[in-house]
């Protein structure tokens, strides 16, 4: 039985990493498309996690920006993801692999940010909207923001149903009605 050397080619590579890159993006966006139980509650959890979702793509840049300047730290983690596949790359490669994968995780959650940001926006003149960010962005309470809009309780709770929902049937369509 004779051993065969398998010979990878840069071009090969990256093609390998880019079709890999373009299944990640792929399934992330189905994942995003499945039907949510509750359209309510789904369009909640995508209020909360927006705040987060900006900050963790502001850390992306960074270390991507950090991956531009000074390269790869010899023991990350990220090093090791990329050699699982039983083939050696070379540094460079990997490099250029985890480059590509981080500007596909940036721009992933900045789609997400713009969809969310865009159904918010045509709401943003209705009087109670300050409900959505003091809650969801700023995690107020609804007795801070009876305070600020001068009204109760329950007017509070009602208008935030009705702006969620509203939010909601902007990310869902009829679905959420």
């Amino acid at each position: 039985m004779s051993k065969t050397k398998t010979v990878l080619t840069a071009n090969t590579i990256r093609s390998i990493v880019k079709e890999a890159l373009n299944e990640a993006i792929e399934e992330s966006r189905k994942q995003a498309k499945k039907e949510p139980d509750n359209y309510y509650k789904a369009t909640e959890r995508r209020l909360w996690a927006l705040p987060d979702l900006k900050d963790k793509v502001n850390k992306d840049k960074q270390y991507l920006q950090d991956l531009i300047d000074n390269g790869l730290r010899s023991h990350s983690k990220d090093v090791v993801r990329f050699q699982r596949s039983g083939r050696r790359l070379s540094n460079e490669e990997i490099l250029e692999a985890l480059i590509k994968d981080i500007k596909a995780a940036i721009a992933a959650n900045e789609y997400e940010i713009k969809v969310v940001e865009d159904a918010l926006e045509p709401l943003t003149n209705d009087p109670y909207f300050r409900v959505i960010p003091g809650r969801y962005f700023e995690q107020l309470s609804d007795d801070e923001l009876t305070k600020e809009l001068f009204c109760d309780a329950r007017t509070i709770r009602r208008n935030r149903g009705r702006l969620v929902h509203r939010v909601a049937v902007r990310l869902y369509g009829v679905d959420a009605v």
